[in-house]
């Protein structure tokens, strides 16, 4: 009987996890999924898929976004106009021109009312409404409110945020890091962050402290990295 327990729990591991090892693959410009050993699971059939997370797909199909399982059963329908991929049991999702948040049972954990929203990132998703940015939490409420003109993701702990025509940085708990002093300002990299004042473009550390100037070759590699 012991044995016969282990049997059946062997089995049932090596099906979860051929389940979490399904990787995407393309046919005549289709997406579907195989197992580890390269058996299909899931045909080819959506018009664009992501990897597996947290044990679903966000698939594509007739411009509509909903998420597979590993048996390619559909477990959330075709309903969403944009969505991202489940991260910590919650997913992005867009439909009728707002966002919200779902878990995985497709239930409302935040309304759709922002104009943009973004994923989770460490406890915190950028938002935007009514024309004004900030931060909300998974619990739906907004421990850094909804009062700037633009905003950037947090990185490295701090976020560039946009107040009365010019930028700072802000850390999560929604106090200032950098003044407000700069004409723009980008995601922290490395320890370093790229600002631009007075129609010049340079590097600053985490404290606001100067570290050098935009060389040429580094402005050519950054007009790449917004070109991608």
């Amino acid at each position: 009987m012991k044995n016969l327990f282990i049997f059946f729990f062997l089995t049932a591991s090596i099906g979860t996890l051929q389940g979490q090892n399904l990787v995407r693959f393309y046919e005549n410009a289709k997406v579907g999924y195989k197992d580890a050993d390269g058996k299909v699971i899931v045909p080819a059939g959506y018009s664009a898929g992501s990897e597996f997370h947290e044990g679903m797909a966000l698939v594509l199909e007739n411009r509509l976004r909903g998420f597979i399982n590993h048996k390619g059963e559909v477990v959330i329908p075709f309903m969403y106009n944009d969505a991202s991929i489940f991260k910590n049991g919650i997913a992005r999702v867009m439909k009728d021109g707002k966002h919200g948040y779902i878990n995985k049972k497709n239930e409302t954990v935040i309304p759709f009312e922002y104009d943009f929203a973004d994923d989770f990132n460490s406890g915190l998703a950028r938002v935007q409404k009514n024309g004004k940015w900030g931060f909300i939490s998974t619990d739906g409420k907004a421990p850094i409110a909804l009062q700037y003109e633009d905003a950037n993701n947090f990185s490295e702990g701090l976020a560039s945020v946009k107040l009365n025509g010019k930028w700072g940085f802000i850390n999560a708990s929604h106090k200032q890091i950098i003044p407000f002093d700069y004409d723009n300002a980008q995601v922290f990299s490395k320890g370093q962050v790229l600002v631009g004042k007075n129609n010049e473009f340079f590097f600053i550390n985490s404290k606001g402290e100067f570290i050098k100037k935009l060389e040429r070759h580094e402005e050519g590699e950054r007009e790449k990295e917004g070109r991608k």
